[in-house]
Protein backbone atom coordinates (compact mmCIF):
# COMPACT_ATOMS: atom_id res chain seq x y z
CA UNK A 1 0.00 0.00 0.00
CA UNK A 2 1.29 3.57 -1.16
CA UNK A 3 1.55 5.64 1.74
CA UNK A 4 2.56 8.87 -0.38
CA UNK A 5 0.89 10.20 -3.80
CA UNK A 6 3.64 10.25 -6.46
CA UNK A 7 5.80 12.69 -7.04
CA UNK A 8 8.60 14.15 -9.34
CA UNK A 9 11.66 16.48 -8.13
CA UNK A 10 12.11 18.49 -11.08
CA UNK A 11 15.08 21.19 -12.28
CA UNK A 12 17.14 19.47 -9.27
CA UNK A 13 21.16 19.34 -9.70
CA UNK A 14 21.43 15.62 -8.50
CA UNK A 15 24.07 14.27 -6.11
CA UNK A 16 23.91 10.22 -5.78
CA UNK A 17 26.19 9.67 -3.04
CA UNK A 18 29.26 9.51 -4.79
CA UNK A 19 29.01 11.97 -7.75
CA UNK A 20 26.91 14.42 -10.01
CA UNK A 21 24.61 12.70 -12.44
CA UNK A 22 23.50 14.27 -15.26
CA UNK A 23 20.01 14.19 -14.79
CA UNK A 24 17.27 17.12 -13.65
CA UNK A 25 14.60 14.93 -12.99
CA UNK A 26 13.84 12.42 -10.02
CA UNK A 27 10.23 10.37 -10.01
CA UNK A 28 9.17 8.63 -6.76
CA UNK A 29 6.59 6.38 -7.03
CA UNK A 30 5.64 3.59 -3.82
CA UNK A 31 8.45 4.78 -1.86
CA UNK A 32 11.01 3.82 -4.64
CA UNK A 33 12.97 5.66 -7.10
CA UNK A 34 11.03 5.10 -10.11
CA UNK A 35 12.84 7.14 -12.79
CA UNK A 36 16.03 9.42 -13.41
CA UNK A 37 16.48 11.53 -16.18
CA UNK A 38 14.43 14.82 -17.57
CA UNK A 39 11.04 16.39 -17.63
CA UNK A 40 9.52 13.89 -19.66
CA UNK A 41 10.20 10.93 -16.04
CA UNK A 42 7.38 12.95 -14.69
CA UNK A 43 3.84 11.16 -14.94
CA UNK A 44 0.45 12.98 -15.53
CA UNK A 45 -1.08 13.37 -11.94
CA UNK A 46 1.87 13.58 -9.92
CA UNK A 47 2.66 16.11 -7.87
CA UNK A 48 6.07 18.27 -8.96
CA UNK A 49 8.53 19.60 -6.79
CA UNK A 50 10.57 22.64 -7.55
CA UNK A 51 14.23 22.12 -7.11
CA UNK A 52 15.96 24.86 -9.25
CA UNK A 53 18.27 25.59 -7.07
CA UNK A 54 19.20 23.15 -5.18
CA UNK A 55 21.04 19.79 -5.07
CA UNK A 56 19.24 16.44 -4.43
CA UNK A 57 20.93 13.80 -2.18
CA UNK A 58 20.05 10.73 -0.83
CA UNK A 59 18.87 10.51 2.79
CA UNK A 60 21.78 11.51 5.34
CA UNK A 61 23.16 8.22 7.05
CA UNK A 62 24.47 9.04 10.87
CA UNK A 63 26.36 5.98 11.33
CA UNK A 64 26.98 6.39 15.41
CA UNK A 65 23.99 7.68 17.81
CA UNK A 66 22.39 6.31 20.87
CA UNK A 67 18.89 6.44 21.36
CA UNK A 68 16.54 8.82 22.78
CA UNK A 69 12.68 8.48 22.70
CA UNK A 70 11.42 10.03 19.80
CA UNK A 71 15.07 10.92 18.53
CA UNK A 72 14.54 9.24 14.80
CA UNK A 73 11.37 12.11 14.53
CA UNK A 74 13.65 14.57 15.64
CA UNK A 75 16.50 13.07 12.81
CA UNK A 76 14.49 13.59 9.71
CA UNK A 77 13.57 17.33 10.63
CA UNK A 78 17.43 17.68 9.62
CA UNK A 79 17.48 15.51 6.28
CA UNK A 80 19.06 12.20 8.63
CA UNK A 81 16.77 9.64 7.44
CA UNK A 82 18.83 6.50 8.82
CA UNK A 83 19.89 6.42 12.72
CA UNK A 84 22.88 3.14 13.40
CA UNK A 85 22.56 2.94 17.01
CA UNK A 86 25.79 1.92 18.69
CA UNK A 87 24.33 0.94 22.15
CA UNK A 88 21.39 1.49 23.90
CA UNK A 89 18.82 -0.55 26.09
CA UNK A 90 15.90 -2.50 25.06
CA UNK A 91 13.83 -0.14 27.07
CA UNK A 92 14.26 2.79 24.77
CA UNK A 93 15.00 0.67 21.54
CA UNK A 94 11.64 -1.27 21.36
CA UNK A 95 9.29 1.84 21.79
CA UNK A 96 11.31 3.77 18.99
CA UNK A 97 11.82 0.84 16.94
CA UNK A 98 7.55 0.50 17.07
CA UNK A 99 7.29 4.18 16.27
CA UNK A 100 9.66 3.41 13.15
CA UNK A 101 7.59 0.73 11.77
CA UNK A 102 4.38 2.44 12.21
CA UNK A 103 5.66 5.66 10.27
CA UNK A 104 7.37 3.47 7.38
CA UNK A 105 3.21 2.02 7.56
CA UNK A 106 1.98 5.56 7.34
CA UNK A 107 0.89 5.84 11.02
CA UNK A 108 1.75 8.86 12.81
CA UNK A 109 5.17 11.26 12.27
CA UNK A 110 7.78 10.39 9.74
CA UNK A 111 10.63 9.37 11.11
CA UNK A 112 14.33 8.22 10.31
CA UNK A 113 14.79 4.51 9.74
CA UNK A 114 16.92 2.62 12.61
CA UNK A 115 19.52 -0.04 12.65
CA UNK A 116 20.86 -1.00 16.40
CA UNK A 117 23.70 -2.92 18.16
CA UNK A 118 21.27 -3.15 21.03
CA UNK A 119 23.48 -3.82 24.79
CA UNK A 120 27.08 -3.63 23.63
CA UNK A 121 29.61 -6.20 25.12
CA UNK A 122 31.50 -4.70 27.93
CA UNK A 123 33.25 -5.78 30.94
CA UNK A 124 32.09 -5.91 34.75
CA UNK A 125 32.00 -2.05 35.35
CA UNK A 126 33.23 -1.23 31.82
CA UNK A 127 32.43 1.79 29.89
CA UNK A 128 30.24 3.03 29.37
CA UNK A 129 28.51 1.17 32.91
CA UNK A 130 27.68 4.83 34.20
CA UNK A 131 25.19 5.51 31.63
CA UNK A 132 23.72 1.91 31.37
CA UNK A 133 23.76 -0.05 34.34
CA UNK A 134 22.17 -2.17 35.03
CA UNK A 135 23.19 -4.46 32.00
CA UNK A 136 24.73 -7.93 30.97
CA UNK A 137 28.57 -8.20 30.85
CA UNK A 138 31.17 -10.27 29.39
CA UNK A 139 33.55 -11.82 31.56
CA UNK A 140 35.63 -14.09 29.31
CA UNK A 141 35.95 -15.65 25.98
CA UNK A 142 32.73 -18.54 26.73
CA UNK A 143 30.19 -15.89 27.51
CA UNK A 144 30.42 -14.84 23.89
CA UNK A 145 28.48 -16.92 22.13
CA UNK A 146 25.35 -16.33 24.30
CA UNK A 147 25.98 -12.39 24.44
CA UNK A 148 25.61 -12.05 20.86
CA UNK A 149 22.75 -14.86 20.55
CA UNK A 150 21.26 -12.63 22.98
CA UNK A 151 21.55 -9.65 21.43
CA UNK A 152 20.17 -11.01 18.05
CA UNK A 153 17.00 -11.91 20.00
CA UNK A 154 16.60 -8.75 20.84
CA UNK A 155 16.80 -7.43 16.67
CA UNK A 156 20.40 -6.28 17.07
CA UNK A 157 21.29 -5.72 13.45
CA UNK A 158 25.11 -5.34 13.86
CA UNK A 159 27.51 -6.09 17.10
CA UNK A 160 29.26 -3.23 19.49
CA UNK A 161 32.30 -3.88 21.41
CA UNK A 162 33.87 -2.05 23.94
CA UNK A 163 37.82 -1.69 24.19
CA UNK A 164 38.46 1.04 26.88
CA UNK A 165 40.94 0.87 29.72
CA UNK A 166 40.25 4.33 29.80
CA UNK A 167 44.22 5.24 29.73
CA UNK A 168 42.96 7.61 26.77
CA UNK A 169 41.13 9.93 29.50
CA UNK A 170 44.19 8.76 32.60
CA UNK A 171 41.87 6.49 33.78
CA UNK A 172 41.65 2.78 34.62
CA UNK A 173 38.96 0.80 34.12
CA UNK A 174 38.07 -3.00 33.50
CA UNK A 175 37.87 -3.75 29.46
CA UNK A 176 37.46 -6.75 27.02
CA UNK A 177 40.68 -8.50 26.57
CA UNK A 178 41.46 -9.51 23.11
CA UNK A 179 40.51 -13.02 23.43
CA UNK A 180 37.17 -12.57 24.33
CA UNK A 181 36.76 -9.54 21.67
CA UNK A 182 37.89 -12.53 18.65
CA UNK A 183 35.09 -14.65 20.42
CA UNK A 184 32.75 -12.14 19.40
CA UNK A 185 33.65 -11.36 16.48
CA UNK A 186 33.49 -15.14 15.20
CA UNK A 187 30.04 -15.48 16.73
CA UNK A 188 28.50 -12.47 15.16
CA UNK A 189 30.26 -12.84 12.02
CA UNK A 190 28.85 -16.51 12.24
CA UNK A 191 25.29 -14.38 12.39
CA UNK A 192 25.98 -12.53 9.82
CA UNK A 193 26.71 -9.43 11.65
CA UNK A 194 29.10 -6.74 11.37
CA UNK A 195 30.82 -5.86 14.63
CA UNK A 196 31.77 -1.99 15.54
CA UNK A 197 34.54 -0.92 18.12
CA UNK A 198 34.90 1.38 20.52
CA UNK A 199 38.46 2.15 20.94
CA UNK A 200 39.43 5.81 21.77
CA UNK A 201 43.76 5.01 21.30
CA UNK A 202 45.70 4.76 18.22
CA UNK A 203 46.77 1.68 20.24
CA UNK A 204 43.56 -0.03 21.33
CA UNK A 205 42.11 0.94 17.36
CA UNK A 206 45.25 -1.46 15.97
CA UNK A 207 44.27 -4.40 18.58
CA UNK A 208 40.60 -4.23 18.07
CA UNK A 209 41.39 -4.55 13.92
CA UNK A 210 43.42 -7.39 14.39
CA UNK A 211 40.69 -9.34 16.20
CA UNK A 212 38.72 -8.76 13.27
CA UNK A 213 36.12 -6.12 13.98
CA UNK A 214 34.61 -4.67 10.61
CA UNK A 215 34.46 -0.94 11.62
CA UNK A 216 36.12 1.41 14.80
CA UNK A 217 33.53 3.86 16.03
CA UNK A 218 35.43 6.29 16.94
CA UNK A 219 38.67 8.03 14.63
CA UNK A 220 41.80 7.31 17.52
CA UNK A 221 41.86 10.38 19.63
CA UNK A 222 45.71 10.32 20.42
CA UNK A 223 48.09 11.05 16.97
CA UNK A 224 48.20 7.04 14.87
CA UNK A 225 51.69 6.82 13.50
CA UNK A 226 51.94 5.31 9.80
CA UNK A 227 52.26 1.69 10.97
CA UNK A 228 48.88 2.34 13.28
CA UNK A 229 47.41 3.53 10.08
CA UNK A 230 48.29 1.10 7.78
CA UNK A 231 47.47 -2.16 10.16
CA UNK A 232 44.31 -0.59 10.11
CA UNK A 233 43.55 -0.48 6.95
CA UNK A 234 44.95 -3.43 6.01
CA UNK A 235 42.90 -5.04 8.72
CA UNK A 236 39.94 -4.05 6.27
CA UNK A 237 38.30 -1.76 9.09
CA UNK A 238 36.05 1.10 8.16
CA UNK A 239 35.94 4.13 10.79
CA UNK A 240 33.09 6.58 11.83
CA UNK A 241 35.01 9.72 12.46
CA UNK A 242 32.35 11.19 15.17
CA UNK A 243 34.91 14.43 14.84
CA UNK A 244 32.16 16.29 16.23
CA UNK A 245 32.20 14.98 19.72
CA UNK A 246 34.38 18.41 20.05
CA UNK A 247 31.37 20.56 19.58
CA UNK A 248 30.44 19.35 23.53
CA UNK A 249 32.74 22.26 24.64
CA UNK A 250 31.43 26.18 23.87
CA UNK A 251 33.54 28.23 21.59
CA UNK A 252 35.06 31.63 23.65
CA UNK A 253 31.91 33.24 23.28
CA UNK A 254 30.53 30.79 26.04
CA UNK A 255 28.02 29.24 23.06
CA UNK A 256 28.29 25.86 21.62
CA UNK A 257 29.24 25.36 18.57
CA UNK A 258 25.76 24.35 16.65
CA UNK A 259 23.82 26.99 17.99
CA UNK A 260 26.44 29.10 16.09
CA UNK A 261 25.66 27.70 13.20
CA UNK A 262 22.74 29.95 11.50
CA UNK A 263 20.94 26.66 9.32
CA UNK A 264 20.50 23.91 11.86
CA UNK A 265 20.51 26.25 14.88
CA UNK A 266 17.05 28.21 13.03
CA UNK A 267 15.93 24.99 12.89
CA UNK A 268 16.39 23.60 16.08
CA UNK A 269 12.93 23.59 18.32
CA UNK A 270 13.50 26.00 21.43
CA UNK A 271 13.52 23.25 24.45
CA UNK A 272 16.83 22.04 22.39
CA UNK A 273 17.97 25.29 22.21
CA UNK A 274 17.77 25.54 26.10
CA UNK A 275 19.34 22.46 26.35
CA UNK A 276 22.23 23.34 24.21
CA UNK A 277 22.58 26.74 26.52
CA UNK A 278 22.08 25.02 29.90
CA UNK A 279 24.95 22.07 28.60
CA UNK A 280 27.53 25.61 27.43
CA UNK A 281 27.46 26.29 31.11
CA UNK A 282 27.92 23.16 32.57
CA UNK A 283 30.87 22.33 34.75
CA UNK A 284 33.77 21.32 32.41
CA UNK A 285 37.48 20.65 32.73
CA UNK A 286 39.71 23.04 32.17
CA UNK A 287 41.42 22.45 28.92
CA UNK A 288 38.65 21.21 26.31
CA UNK A 289 39.79 18.75 23.75
CA UNK A 290 40.42 20.29 20.44
CA UNK A 291 40.58 17.07 17.83
CA UNK A 292 43.44 17.85 15.88
CA UNK A 293 44.31 14.66 16.57
CA UNK A 294 41.57 12.63 15.63
CA UNK A 295 40.91 15.38 12.01
CA UNK A 296 44.64 14.21 11.38
CA UNK A 297 43.72 10.36 11.42
CA UNK A 298 40.58 10.79 9.55
CA UNK A 299 42.54 11.92 6.77
CA UNK A 300 45.21 9.06 6.97
CA UNK A 301 43.10 6.42 7.66
CA UNK A 302 41.34 7.54 4.06
CA UNK A 303 44.11 8.17 2.25
CA UNK A 304 45.06 4.56 3.42
CA UNK A 305 42.17 3.36 2.03
CA UNK A 306 40.29 3.09 5.43
CA UNK A 307 36.43 3.54 4.26
CA UNK A 308 35.38 6.87 6.48
CA UNK A 309 31.74 7.52 7.36
CA UNK A 310 29.97 10.28 9.52
CA UNK A 311 28.45 10.10 12.78
CA UNK A 312 28.06 12.11 15.49
CA UNK A 313 27.81 10.44 18.86
CA UNK A 314 24.25 12.04 19.73
CA UNK A 315 23.19 12.99 22.35
CA UNK A 316 26.39 13.40 23.94
CA UNK A 317 26.42 17.29 24.99
CA UNK A 318 26.48 19.81 22.66
CA UNK A 319 25.10 17.19 20.15
CA UNK A 320 21.63 17.23 18.56
CA UNK A 321 19.63 14.34 15.83
CA UNK A 322 20.12 15.38 13.08
CA UNK A 323 21.17 18.74 13.28
CA UNK A 324 24.97 17.87 14.14
CA UNK A 325 25.55 15.61 11.23
CA UNK A 326 25.89 18.73 9.36
CA UNK A 327 28.78 19.99 11.75
CA UNK A 328 30.12 16.54 11.73
CA UNK A 329 30.30 17.24 7.57
CA UNK A 330 31.89 20.34 8.33
CA UNK A 331 34.49 19.00 10.56
CA UNK A 332 35.42 16.09 7.80
CA UNK A 333 36.12 18.41 4.86
CA UNK A 334 38.41 20.96 7.93
CA UNK A 335 40.13 17.54 8.32
CA UNK A 336 40.60 17.56 4.59
CA UNK A 337 38.59 15.75 2.91
CA UNK A 338 36.56 16.97 -0.39
CA UNK A 339 32.66 18.11 -0.15
CA UNK A 340 32.19 15.33 -2.70
CA UNK A 341 33.80 12.48 -0.12
CA UNK A 342 32.35 14.37 3.34
CA UNK A 343 28.66 13.61 1.50
CA UNK A 344 29.82 10.27 0.41
CA UNK A 345 30.64 9.53 4.33
CA UNK A 346 26.80 10.09 5.40
CA UNK A 347 25.31 8.47 2.09
CA UNK A 348 26.62 5.45 0.13
CA UNK A 349 29.61 4.60 2.40
CA UNK A 350 27.47 3.69 5.37
CA UNK A 351 25.11 1.91 3.13
CA UNK A 352 27.69 -0.07 1.79
CA UNK A 353 29.32 -0.97 5.22
CA UNK A 354 26.29 -2.00 6.91
CA UNK A 355 25.01 -3.85 4.06
CA UNK A 356 21.92 -1.25 3.33
CA UNK A 357 21.90 -2.18 -0.06
CA UNK A 358 18.15 0.18 -0.40
CA UNK A 359 19.66 3.39 -0.01
CA UNK A 360 22.76 5.62 0.12
CA UNK A 361 22.70 6.08 -3.50
CA UNK A 362 19.76 8.10 -5.76
CA UNK A 363 19.21 5.56 -8.16
CA UNK A 364 16.15 3.60 -9.63
CA UNK A 365 14.83 0.66 -7.25
CA UNK A 366 15.87 2.26 -4.12
CA UNK A 367 14.43 3.54 -1.64
CA UNK A 368 13.06 7.19 -1.86
CA UNK A 369 15.47 8.62 1.30
CA UNK A 370 16.10 11.82 0.08
CA UNK A 371 17.01 15.36 1.04
CA UNK A 372 16.45 18.57 -1.50
CA UNK A 373 18.84 21.04 0.10
CA UNK A 374 19.32 24.95 -1.40
CA UNK A 375 22.77 25.31 -3.26
CA UNK A 376 25.55 22.63 -4.52
CA UNK A 377 27.28 20.90 -0.99
CA UNK A 378 29.71 19.47 -3.54
CA UNK A 379 31.31 22.66 -3.42
CA UNK A 380 29.94 24.23 -0.15
CA UNK A 381 29.99 21.17 2.05
CA UNK A 382 27.47 23.81 4.99
CA UNK A 383 24.58 23.81 1.86
CA UNK A 384 23.40 20.28 3.27
CA UNK A 385 22.57 22.61 6.04
CA UNK A 386 19.39 24.61 4.46
CA UNK A 387 17.37 21.76 4.10
CA UNK A 388 14.40 22.03 1.68
CA UNK A 389 12.86 19.39 1.91
CA UNK A 390 13.18 15.47 3.31
CA UNK A 391 11.37 12.18 2.49
CA UNK A 392 11.61 8.78 4.16
CA UNK A 393 10.53 6.33 1.95
CA UNK A 394 9.02 8.28 -0.48
CA UNK A 395 6.55 10.05 2.98
CA UNK A 396 7.58 14.06 3.26
CA UNK A 397 8.96 14.66 6.57
CA UNK A 398 6.92 17.18 8.61
CA UNK A 399 8.99 19.09 10.39
CA UNK A 400 6.42 21.44 12.47
CA UNK A 401 4.76 17.98 13.76
CA UNK A 402 8.10 17.35 16.09
CA UNK A 403 8.63 20.63 18.56
CA UNK A 404 6.60 20.61 21.94
CA UNK A 405 5.05 16.77 21.20
CA UNK A 406 4.98 13.93 23.14
CA UNK A 407 8.29 12.62 21.48
CA UNK A 408 10.21 15.87 21.94
CA UNK A 409 9.34 15.81 26.11
CA UNK A 410 10.34 12.48 26.16
CA UNK A 411 13.18 12.57 24.85
CA UNK A 412 14.45 15.47 27.06
CA UNK A 413 13.35 13.82 30.07
CA UNK A 414 15.04 10.69 29.18
CA UNK A 415 18.41 13.17 28.40
CA UNK A 416 18.24 14.99 31.76
CA UNK A 417 17.65 11.53 33.88
CA UNK A 418 20.49 9.91 31.96
CA UNK A 419 22.93 12.70 32.53
CA UNK A 420 21.88 12.71 36.33
CA UNK A 421 22.70 8.91 36.46
CA UNK A 422 25.79 9.65 34.86
CA UNK A 423 26.82 12.41 36.84
CA UNK A 424 25.92 10.45 40.03
CA UNK A 425 27.64 7.52 39.11
CA UNK A 426 30.68 10.21 38.00
CA UNK A 427 30.55 11.87 41.56
CA UNK A 428 30.72 8.51 43.29
CA UNK A 429 33.75 7.19 41.77
CA UNK A 430 35.51 10.60 42.14
CA UNK A 431 34.08 12.07 45.25
CA UNK A 432 36.33 15.15 44.49
CA UNK A 433 34.63 16.04 41.29
CA UNK A 434 32.27 19.67 41.96
CA UNK A 435 28.95 18.36 43.24
CA UNK A 436 25.41 20.75 43.66
CA UNK A 437 25.07 21.90 46.77
CA UNK A 438 22.02 22.65 48.97
CA UNK A 439 21.76 26.21 50.85
CA UNK A 440 19.62 27.08 53.59
CA UNK A 441 18.80 29.08 56.15
CA UNK A 442 19.35 28.68 59.69
CA UNK A 443 15.58 27.79 60.37
CA UNK A 444 16.44 25.00 58.19
CA UNK A 445 14.58 26.96 54.83
CA UNK A 446 15.63 26.19 51.65
CA UNK A 447 17.09 29.32 49.42
CA UNK A 448 18.43 27.39 46.60
CA UNK A 449 21.60 25.55 45.23
CA UNK A 450 24.76 26.10 44.67
CA UNK A 451 25.27 24.47 41.47
CA UNK A 452 29.36 24.01 39.52
CA UNK A 453 29.35 25.95 36.56
CA UNK A 454 32.02 26.42 33.61
CA UNK A 455 33.70 29.29 34.90
CA UNK A 456 32.56 28.96 38.21
CA UNK A 457 29.16 28.54 40.03
CA UNK A 458 26.16 29.87 39.53
CA UNK A 459 23.27 30.38 42.27
CA UNK A 460 20.21 28.82 41.52
CA UNK A 461 16.63 29.09 43.13
CA UNK A 462 14.27 26.13 44.85
CA UNK A 463 12.16 26.06 41.66
CA UNK A 464 15.61 25.67 39.43
CA UNK A 465 15.80 29.21 37.67
CA UNK A 466 19.49 30.97 38.04
CA UNK A 467 19.63 33.83 40.11
CA UNK A 468 22.60 36.50 38.27
CA UNK A 469 25.86 35.25 36.87
CA UNK A 470 28.57 32.51 37.34
CA UNK A 471 30.95 33.57 39.80
CA UNK A 472 33.16 32.23 42.66
CA UNK A 473 31.37 30.31 45.14
CA UNK A 474 31.19 32.61 48.16
CA UNK A 475 29.62 35.32 46.16
CA UNK A 476 26.88 32.59 44.62
CA UNK A 477 26.20 31.77 47.90
CA UNK A 478 25.81 34.95 49.25
CA UNK A 479 23.30 35.83 46.32
CA UNK A 480 21.39 33.21 47.71
CA UNK A 481 21.57 34.35 51.31
CA UNK A 482 20.51 37.42 50.53
CA UNK A 483 18.18 37.00 47.19
CA UNK A 484 17.06 33.13 47.36
CA UNK A 485 13.92 33.82 49.75
CA UNK A 486 13.33 37.63 48.30
CA UNK A 487 12.88 37.39 44.99
CA UNK A 488 10.21 34.93 45.07
CA UNK A 489 8.10 37.79 46.03
CA UNK A 490 9.20 40.12 43.25
CA UNK A 491 8.36 40.38 39.68
CA UNK A 492 10.39 38.04 36.50
CA UNK A 493 10.99 37.98 33.42
CA UNK A 494 9.22 35.38 31.66
CA UNK A 495 8.96 33.89 28.07
CA UNK A 496 7.52 30.74 26.88
CA UNK A 497 9.35 29.00 24.76
CA UNK A 498 7.32 29.76 21.93
CA UNK A 499 7.10 33.04 21.74
CA UNK A 500 10.44 35.34 20.69
CA UNK A 501 9.81 38.24 23.42
CA UNK A 502 10.16 38.33 27.42
CA UNK A 503 7.15 39.56 29.34
CA UNK A 504 6.96 40.46 33.09
CA UNK A 505 5.33 38.20 35.72
CA UNK A 506 4.38 37.44 39.11
CA UNK A 507 5.47 33.90 41.04
CA UNK A 508 2.30 32.71 42.75
CA UNK A 509 3.38 28.76 42.99
CA UNK A 510 6.47 27.64 42.66
CA UNK A 511 7.55 23.66 42.85
CA UNK A 512 11.28 21.91 42.01
CA UNK A 513 10.07 21.52 38.35
CA UNK A 514 7.15 23.78 37.54
CA UNK A 515 6.16 26.87 38.64
CA UNK A 516 2.80 29.06 38.28
CA UNK A 517 2.69 32.44 36.66
CA UNK A 518 0.61 35.57 36.34
CA UNK A 519 1.81 38.03 33.79
CA UNK A 520 1.24 41.83 34.52
CA UNK A 521 0.11 43.46 32.05
CA UNK A 522 -4.08 43.71 32.79
CA UNK A 523 -4.67 43.05 29.36
CA UNK A 524 -2.77 39.86 28.74
CA UNK A 525 -5.62 37.31 28.37
CA UNK A 526 -4.86 34.69 30.88
CA UNK A 527 -6.77 32.18 34.05
CA UNK A 528 -7.29 34.30 36.95
CA UNK A 529 -5.03 32.13 38.85
CA UNK A 530 -2.52 32.25 36.50
CA UNK A 531 -0.59 29.30 34.75
CA UNK A 532 1.64 26.28 35.22
CA UNK A 533 4.51 26.03 33.73
CA UNK A 534 6.88 23.11 32.85
CA UNK A 535 10.37 24.19 33.64
CA UNK A 536 11.48 22.74 29.94
CA UNK A 537 8.42 24.72 28.56
CA UNK A 538 9.76 28.55 29.85
CA UNK A 539 12.61 30.72 30.00
CA UNK A 540 12.77 33.15 34.02
CA UNK A 541 15.68 35.79 34.25
CA UNK A 542 15.22 37.94 37.68
CA UNK A 543 16.64 40.58 35.72
CA UNK A 544 15.78 41.96 32.35
CA UNK A 545 17.23 39.93 29.69
CA UNK A 546 18.93 41.62 26.60
CA UNK A 547 16.24 41.07 23.67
Amino acid sequence: MSTHHPFTVTGVRVFDGRDDLDVTCVRVVDGRIDALGDATVAAEGDVLVDGRGGTLLPGLIDAHVHLLPGCTQLAAVFGVTTVIDQFSKPEVIEPETAAVRASARGVGPVRADLRTSGIGATAPGGHPTMAYAPLPYVSKAADAAAFVNARVGEGATHLKVIYDNGAGALLDIPTLDAATIEALVREAHRLGLPVVAHASTAAGAVTVARCGVDVLAHAPFDAMSDDEVDAVAAAGCAVIATLAVVDGFPGPDGVLPLLAEPGPAGRLPARWRRVLDRQARRWMPPQPPNGAAARRNTLALLRAGVPVLAGTDAPNPGLVFGASLHRELRHLVAAGLRPAEALAAATAVPAEVFGLADRGRVAVGRRADLVLVDGDPTERVDATQEVRATWVAGRRVEPDAYPGSRAERDGITWLRATNEKIIAAMRERWPGLPAPEQVVREDGEPLGRLVPAAGGWQAVTVFGAPLGEVTAREEARETLLTTGLSCLAEPWWARPVDETSWRRARLLEVRPDRVRLRWTDPMAEQPASGQWFDLDDVDLSYTRPPE
